[in-house]
């Protein structure tokens, strides 16, 4: 039952979009993103895909680059919040994974006639799911495009003389197999199959007569067999002689399974494949929030903004998922007008955390997935740059500033008006006046671009550059400076969170100093 190519339905891409037709077609990266291990979603993607048995890591690696695409997702993910199809879709992507199951078992037996009853077997399962997808539909609350076209093909499917052909001659089959009744004599090493004669079952007579004997329950003597597919040599044999004494079905299994050889409907195949790219990041996501941390699908919008409210890093989450502490949240905004965050503040403060976050959601809203955070308003971008701090590599004979600057040319050489970029703790090997001359001519350089993202940075003055920057600051606890409290807030830098925890961590805190004067 070949299905013509134009016909495949996706319930990832619009039709018209860049996966109207098959998988093979579709423009999906072959490598994961730069970005990724400096946003952590390189764990993310490892921690959800597991073994990626259905190759899921290049649907996670291609961002969608139209709010068509995006919306065209979200109207999926509203379909598959209704309970019946999340459900429905859940039962038949389990049914699949059995039916996998019994195709590769199907590749392992080595006996002709066991191989072709496993795959009798699969067909049948094949049928009874294919058709309980079809039911558990039926009716269902769909208004998606994408769930709306498959459940119309399904349909047709489901009808289609190929279809109810392959279930008729399952269960024709099946039912001719299931008639055969034979016996076994033996005789030495010789073994006679005969046709069941109908005689008399006389081992629940022998139980009745030896009950009267029993005197009290003892340990069983029992053999305890094991029920398994595996067929050894004289089983085959046997088998071999049960379908020559009844040639007829064993004929008709194997024209059954010659026919019906590729049965599967490659739409079906693809449903089941994007239906894991929804179920494993919902499954992941649940895990990682919980019932303590929001989530939220995205409006995800063409203008330069953003504004997310109790944002958070879902690695972290993750991470943290046991913690009695819950995990702190953070909000944020770019207004029109401005284009980029820059944060300061005590060092192990949060800075890096969200920054990661930051680049989490709009990279999570460009797959048209739910995020993190409470509420987002989220830009759609074409390429997303990050430039974290890395150790020092002694095999570059380069040294690590010139590694970071080399880095930071490659961004600002090709970031645009719809780029975002992400740098963090950039030029710490430096004095801080180069780290200021180096931050503000990088800054500018991506603001005249058009660009937008965030800059963490230990350098008060880069938070004034015009505005266009926004100063945010890790905070301290005001009655311990030395005790961070994760929260990145909106306000200008003003140094004295930061000097005053280095102080205190080098014992040069006035109450340190005074200490020491009067012992």
């Amino acid at each position: 039952m070949e299905e013509n190519r134009a016909q495949l339905t996706s319930i990832l891409f619009p039709a018209a979009g860049p996966a109207g037709t098959d998988a093979a077609s579709m423009e999906l990266a072959r490598t994961q993103p730069d970005c990724f291990p400096d946003l952590a979603l390189d764990l993310v993607i490892e921690r959800l895909v597991g073994t990626d048995d259905y190759e899921l890591r290049p649907f996670y690696w291609t961002p969608l680059t139209t709010l068509e695409q995006v919306e065209f997702r979200h109207a999926v993910l509203a379909d598959l919040a209704h309970e019946r199809v999340q459900q429905s879709g859940r039962a038949f992507a389990e049914g699949m994974r059995e039916l996998r199951t019994q195709l590769a078992l199907v590749d392992k037996l080595r006996y002709v006639l066991q191989r072709q009853r496993v795959f009798l077997d699969a067909v049948t399962h094949y049928v009874t799911l294919t058709g309980n997808l079809a039911r558990g539909l039926m009716d269902a609350p769909l208004e998606s495009a994408g769930m709306l076209v498959f459940q119309d093909h399904l349909d047709r499917y489901v009808a289609s003389e190929g279809f109810t052909r392959l279930a008729e001659d399952a269960e024709r089959v099946a039912e001719q197999l299931d008639e055969v009744e034979y016996e076994f004599l033996i005789d030495g090493n010789s073994v006679t199959v005969i046709p069941y004669g109908g005689e008399t079952d006389f081992s629940a007579d022998v139980a009745a007569t030896f009950a009267k004997f029993r005197q009290s329950d003892v340990g069983t003597h029992r053999t305890k067999f094991i029920d398994t597919v595996d067929m050894n040599h004289v089983e085959a044999g046997i088998l071999g002689l049960v379908a020559d004494v009844f040639p007829e079905p064993f004929a008709a299994l194997a024209e059954f399974c010659n026919e019906h050889a590729t049965f599967q409907s490659a739409t079906l195949a693809r449903f089941d494949r994007e239906l894991q790219f929804y179920f494993t990041y919902q499954d992941y996501l649940a895990h990682a929030s919980g019932n303590r941390l929001p989530v939220c699908v995205p409006r995800v919008v063409d203008e330069r903004e953003s504004n997310v409210t109790g944002g958070y890093d879902l690695a972290l989450a993750f991470k943290r998922q046991t913690d009695a502490t819950p995990l702190v949240t953070n909000d944020f905004q770019l207004r029109r007008g401005e284009q980029f965050l820059v944060v300061t503040g005590a060092n192990q403060g949060g800075k890096t955390t969200f920054a990661r976050s930051f680049g989490q959601l709009h990279y999570l809203a460009a797959l048209g997935l739910p995020v993190p955070a409470r509420r987002a308003v989220l830009p759609l971008f074409d390429r997303l740059y990050t430039h974290f701090e890395r150790q020092e590599d002694l095999t570059n004979l380069a040294g690590k500033l010139e590694d970071d600057l080399v880095r930071a040319h490659a961004i600002i050489s090709s970031a645009d008006d719809r780029s975002i970029v992400i740098m963090n703790e950039t030029f710490t090997s430096t004095t801080a006046q180069d780290a200021l001359e180096l931050g503000e001519r990088i800054l500018r350089t991506l603001i005249d671009e058009g660009a937008m993202g965030v800059y963490v940075t230990f350098i008060d003055e880069l938070t004034a550059l015009g505005p266009e920057t926004v100063s945010m600051v890790a905070e301290v606890d005001p009655d311990d400076v030395t005790r961070r409290t994760f929260h990145i807030e909106r306000r200008p830098a003003d140094g004295l969170a930061h000097a005053t925890a280095l102080a205190d961590r080098y014992g040069l805190s006035t109450a340190r100093i005074t200490e020491r004067i009067a012992s």
